[in-house]
């Protein structure tokens, strides 16, 4: 009798760690409007993220995990050396929380409780989800009725819809994402198994629901998204796909609206000048990711003591307001820019060789684009931000599992 309840609760156990992995993917996917606090903070994924630490199986760690504990030590000891007096502890906290759900995922993956076939079918889901939902606010607005799972919403702009982010520039990046990793994870799936293939049906439906999404929402970030997953699409594959792709990126450009093309290429063009002025005259919305970045260019240092251990948490805050016009008293931004100011160049060092190895963005020219455009720019603590890592991590765990079977194959 012992021995059937002990195995009955090792298997109950066994379908939590696989379930983890899943809850994983879709909370840091999507921000229903009903879980959205202060800020657009999901305090669903935030209090997933509480109880990540009790996942954490096994007693090896790779090396991105190393990487990012050096990073996390760093984050609470320099501010608790440098400026014990004024450090903000719950925005460490909130990063530790980010850094402990790395760790837990990572360690389930490695341990073989996410099959690559499943993580095609969630990432499937996830972007046919989008679609049907932002077609269901689509026909909320068309016939007058309450607009379903509405956030940040602008009347004068009755089309431009979140779907299921938190609005709808950030459901662009994030179907952007979705749709490279499963483009990239059918790929690695149809070399690792013998199960049955998405068939050319399903693929159809996924293609047209990222499409309608991206199109329809009437975000800019679309247009560069679009770009990224075109480029994904032509790698390593014949030359018609060469030809089809350009054709379709043709014919998705011609339909986005022109103040959409030419928000991008005007921000585009700015931002080469490498003056955040310049870049906030382009495009202000826009400019918003980026004009700190370069503000901070001026600012971050390495010889010195702030240099090696920071100016502090959130000290962007203090002065960030005296350049960029049009943002409250004490915001902040600037991306890894202003991790490196606020916490030193060490802590930096240690995120960004995490992140380049997690997401092996120097091995795809596309990969470094999302690391670019989705980690570099937008920070540490962004949902966005650690859906990326985690998305382009898994892809390139199973790429390294896909050339160990190839090579026991031969």
């Amino acid at each position: 009798m012992y021995l059937a309840r002990s195995h009955l609760a090792s298997g109950k156990r066994i379908q939590w760690i696989k379930l983890y992995p899943v809850f994983c993917l879709v909370l840091l996917a999507t921000s229903p409007a009903i879980f959205l606090g202060e800020g657009n903070r999901n305090l669903g994924l935030i209090t997933f993220m509480f109880i990540s630490p009790i996942f954490m199986l096994g007693k090896t760690l790779s090396t991105e995990a190393i990487l990012l504990l050096g990073f996390a030590f760093s984050i609470v000891f320099f501010p608790a050396l440098m400026h014990s007096g004024g450090t903000r502890w719950g925005t460490i906290f909130y990063s530790l929380m980010f850094c402990a759900l790395f760790i837990s995922y990572d360690r389930i993956l490695r341990r073989g409780f996410l099959r690559i076939a499943v993580f095609v079918k969630i990432v499937r889901y996830l972007i046919i989800l989008y679609a049907v939902v932002l077609i269901i606010q689509q026909i909320c607005v068309l016939i007058g009725l309450p607009i379903f799972n509405l956030n940040n919403y602008d009347p004068a702009e009755p089309w431009k819809l979140n779907s299921l982010s938190a609005e709808p520039s950030h459901s662009a990046r994030i179907l952007g994402l979705l749709m490279l990793s499963y483009i990239l994870g059918r790929r690695l799936s149809d070399r690792m198994t013998a199960t049955p293939k998405v068939s050319r049906k399903q693929n159809i439906y996924v293609w047209l629901c990222f499409f309608w999404t991206m199109i329809t929402m009437l975000s800019a970030t679309s247009l560069i998204m679009i770009a990224i997953v075109m480029l994904t699409y032509i790698q390593k594959n014949r030359v018609h796909n060469y030809v089809f792709g350009l054709l379709l990126s043709s014919v998705v450009i011609f339909l986005l609206p022109d103040r959409l093309t030419g928000r991008v290429i005007d921000l585009s063009l700015a931002f080469l000048t490498l003056d955040y002025v310049e870049v906030l005259r382009a495009d202000h919305s826009g400019a918003m990711r980026v004009a700190p970045m370069l503000v901070l260019l001026d600012y971050v240092e390495v010889f010195s003591a702030n240099g090696f251990f920071g100016n502090g948490v959130d000290s962007v805050g203090f002065f960030l307001s005296d350049y960029i016009w049009g943002i409250k008293e004490g915001a902040s931004g600037g991306g890894l820019l202003a991790l490196w100011y606020e916490y030193g160049v060490i802590a930096f060092s240690f995120f960004v060789l995490f992140t380049l190895k997690a997401t092996a963005a120097v091995k795809a020219p596309a990969n470094f684009l999302i690391w670019f455009l989705l980690i570099f720019i937008a920070g540490v603590n962004s949902q966005m931000v650690w859906l990326a890592i985690i998305l382009l991590h898994s892809l390139n765990y199973y790429s390294r599992r896909a050339e160990e079977i190839t090579k026991f194959d031969y």
